[in-house]
């Protein structure tokens, strides 16, 4: 190196008086961090050419975007994820609390004498003296029989797929 500073051309530099009082006026090169600031040599360098530090460059950004990605965007996308499951088993769960309340009225309400006799007469057919039991039973479909020709095979169609669809459910 030469006493002016490192050379970063190979043209030589004027000298500068006003160079020289102000380097005697900063402080010396004794600092912490001296060695930081202070350029390498061209021999001691590790990697040489712009190409290859360009590389160098290029993965050191994609390791550190590989970083902020697997610390941030992955856990806020699993964090967004199980919000949507504790929102859907929210959900459950209070269709649940519903279900368990309306079976919790029909056991207090099955435990009354009145309760009892309306499960006895829904499930065994129970009667008490005097009453009479008539079973009816239900009607049987009524066949539809149209004429053929233009306006009855749509309406045929229709009341076929409306019959469908009350079956069905």
């Amino acid at each position: 190196m030469s006493a002016g500073g490192h050379k970063t051309s190979a043209i030589p530099r004027p000298k500068d008086p006003t160079r020289a009082a102000t380097r005697a006026t900063e402080r010396p090169d004794d600092t912490k961090f001296a060695d930081f600031t202070r350029p390498i040599a061209r021999e001691k360098q590790l990697v040489r050419g712009r190409a290859k530090r360009g590389v160098i460059a290029l993965a050191a950004t994609v390791i550190t975007a590989a970083l902020v990605a697997a610390l941030f965007v992955l856990p806020v996308k699993a964090w967004l994820r199980q919000q949507d499951d504790i929102d859907r088993k929210q959900k459950e769960l209070a269709a649940l609390e519903q279900a368990n309340a309306e079976l919790t009225n029909e056991v207090s309400r099955l435990q009354t004498p009145e309760g009892i006799e309306e499960a006895a007469r829904e499930e065994i057919g129970y009667v008490q003296r005097g009453e009479i039991r008539l079973t009816v039973l239900p009607a049987p479909p009524a066949p539809v029989t149209m004429p053929s020709g233009w306006p009855y095979d749509v309406v045929a169609q229709i009341v076929s797929v409306r019959t469908a669809e009350s079956v069905d459910p």
